[in-house]
């Protein structure tokens, strides 16, 4: 009987090292999966970012252009009418003078 009891520990014991070295195997496997998402999150981030980056340069030019474009416009309405802009300034002065001055 001792011999019958002790093949059945040998196979348990082969087979708990079977499973033992499945889940390594397993467990190994899973590191990898996980370093391979890692780098996939790594690079799809380092894309986006590149993106938004782009996008944002072209949004600034956009903004700048159309700055351009309104300051030109205005140095080029000033030109056509200098004497309306003049007396438009000097009114809007006049009219913050005595807001802000204590004489009411």
């Amino acid at each position: 009987m001792t011999d019958v009891n002790a093949t059945t520990n040998g196979n348990g014991a082969d087979k708990a090292e079977q499973e033992i070295g499945r889940f390594a195997s397993e467990l190994k496997q899973l590191r990898s999966d996980f370093s391979n998402l890692s780098d996939v999150l790594q690079n799809l981030v380092r894309r986006v970012s590149q993106d938004a980056a782009a996008e944002a340069s072209k949004a600034g030019e956009r903004v700048y252009n159309s700055a351009v474009g309104a300051t030109d416009d205005l140095a080029k309405a000033i030109k056509e009418e200098p004497l309306a802009f003049t007396f438009g300034a000097l009114g809007v002065g006049f009219i913050l003078g005595w807001l802000f001055s204590g004489r009411r």
